[in-house]
């Protein structure tokens, strides 16, 4: 995979780590969102074989997303796009596994809709 041209980090995100705490209302749980970047980026949906290939090993890639680099992402982080789309990541990586770039593989959850996940 080769790193993004001028102009291709076209869109703004944040990126978050969620933690999840019990509920001082129900047994249930609340999640509390931290930011800990904010990164133009690149986000292309996978075609339809790749996406075929990771449901088939279990893993649920619906996006790939491509940032300035960011260590330490794992499954608690998640990017909030400015239009209200929230991914989970699922693998992060360097990409060509140099020191410039992270790639990113997410999966699609939902909109921000609330004021815990919005992108402001």
């Amino acid at each position: 995979m080769k790193e993004p041209g001028a102009g291709e980090l076209d869109r703004r995100v944040k990126v978050r780590i969620r933690n999840d705490r019990e509920s001082r209302a129900d047994a249930g749980l609340e999640s509390e969102f931290t930011v800990v970047a904010d990164r133009w980026a690149k986000i292309t949906a996978l075609g339809t074989a790749i996406y075929t290939g990771a449901k088939q090993t279990g893993d649920d890639f619906t996006h790939r997303v491509i940032f300035r680099r960011l260590k330490g992402l794992d499954t608690r982080h998640e990017i909030v796009c400015s239009d209200g789309q929230v991914f989970r990541v699922r693998r992060a990586t360097p990409l060509g596994g140099g020191r410039v770039y992270t790639v990113v593989d997410v999966e699609e959850l939902s909109r921000a809709d609330d004021e815990d996940g919005s992108y402001e």
